[in-house]
């Protein structure tokens, strides 16, 4: 049996005006600042009795060494030329949207750095979920690094772990709380509880000159 291409347009992916408005809390971001721009969310949801609702959302940024011209070519990084023939080319398929968001591939990513989290049952710890955040971004930016096992990009060599779990602190809405960081040879991790929302922050070490690690509730549109 044969199947026929779909060759129709791409549908949207989430903005974060759509996520903000209808996810149960307040998004976390990081506060603005020249050296970085909100570029996409990615979420993750969860069901029962047939509804899906909004469990996590996670910001990424594009990170900039010279936001005050964002075509200074010590902005961008370099690009595979499969990738470069992508943006240069993108599909017909693709929306508006999504063609504005490869644009950002040509600076350093900040990926899934902020996530917000309102599970349904705490069946994880703050140390816990901030471990298992790290361990996604190091598996999605640092898979040569840290030599993943063929097929299994989650299994690398030491991934963090919540019994790596330090006391800290971190600024939300300009307030010092109480906090739980975690080291990494790549990343630094940062988990705080808040009223409604658990926030984890994820940053590559070689992004932190570049930004300031302090936290905000994005209003709703």
């Amino acid at each position: 049996m044969e199947f026929a291409e779909h060759d129709g347009p791409m549908p949207d992916p989430p903005t974060l005006a759509t996520v903000g408005a209808e996810f149960p809390a307040l998004l976390v971001t990081l506060v603005p600042q020249p050296g970085i721009r909100e570029i996409g969310v990615n979420t993750a949801k969860s069901g029962n009795d047939g509804t899906w609702d909004y469990e996590q959302a996670a910001i990424m940024y594009a990170v900039f060494w010279n936001p005050d011209d964002l075509d200074d070519p010590m902005n961008h990084v370099e690009l595979a030329p499969e990738l470069e023939e992508a943006l240069e080319n993108p599909s017909p398929r693709l929306s508006g949207v999504a063609r504005e968001w490869m644009q950002w591939m040509r600076f350093p990513i900040a990926y899934e750095a902020v996530q917000t989290h309102v599970p349904r049952e705490s069946l994880q710890s703050l140390p816990e979920r901030l471990a298992m955040h790290m361990r996604n971004v190091i598996a999605n930016t640092f898979r040569q690094e840290r030599h993943p096992v063929v097929h299994e990009p989650s299994s690398f060599i030491d991934p963090p772990s919540a019994d790596d779990a330090r006391p800290a602190s971190v600024i939300v809405d300009g307030v010092e709380l109480p906090a739980v960081s975690i080291d990494d040879e790549h990343v630094v991790g940062v988990g705080v509880e808040l009223d409604d929302a658990v926030a984890t922050v994820v940053i590559a070490r070689h992004l932190l000159p570049l930004l300031r690690l302090e936290l905000t509730r994005r209003p709703r549109p």
